[in-house]
């Protein structure tokens, strides 16, 4: 949805590319979001990226994260440790990482916000609101109104209880 509302929202060009891991239960699925004022005419995984987001804190331990960031990268981390107390529980190498490509460093509990809402441990929304939130790629009331309509067209036929518990999500979103 995030490449959707860029692409046909913004004057950017964007492009979606996702691996997924074969299991169901557990996987990782990696999403390659590029986007940029010049048409993307190739499809390639992101070698240097600009923003990471880690939607599982357990990655941080069994995979490299931030291997792919560039210096001065954006970080988001989903993480039931709070801002006072998650420096502490990151692994070091995860801690040298941030510091030596001096990372912005940006967490939330989007487990928290989403049991308050009503939806369980689904947290897809809550981190594409703070990824807009923070890339500034849409003003950030455009992109929740985007967000909100992406939510419709994706659950709508699921019900309105559904479309509404997202879209407490996406208000209790920082």
């Amino acid at each position: 949805n995030s490449a959707k509302i860029i692409g046909e929202h913004t004057e950017l060009h964007a492009q979606g590319y996702f691996v997924y891991d074969s299991k169901k239960s557990g996987a990782v699925t990696v999403s390659h979001l590029r986007f940029g004022a010049r048409p993307i005419r190739s499809t390639y995984l992101i070698q240097k990226a600009s923003f990471v987001a880690c939607h599982q804190f357990g990655f941080l331990e069994r995979m490299d994260v931030l291997g792919c960031c560039e210096e001065g990268a954006t970080f988001l981390l989903n993480s039931p440790h709070g801002p006072d107390e998650v420096w502490e529980r990151l692994p070091l190498k995860v801690q040298r990482q941030i510091i030596e490509k001096e990372l912005k460093f940006y967490v939330i509990d989007g487990y928290h916000v989403a049991e308050k809402a009503g939806m369980g441990t689904r947290i897809n929304t809550i981190m594409q609101t703070c990824f807009f939130a923070i890339s500034g790629v849409l003003p950030r009331e455009e992109a929740i109104e985007k967000i909100k309509g992406a939510i419709k067209k994706t659950y709508g036929r699921k019900g309105d209880a559904i479309v509404q518990m997202n879209f407490a999500a996406v208000d209790s979103s920082p």
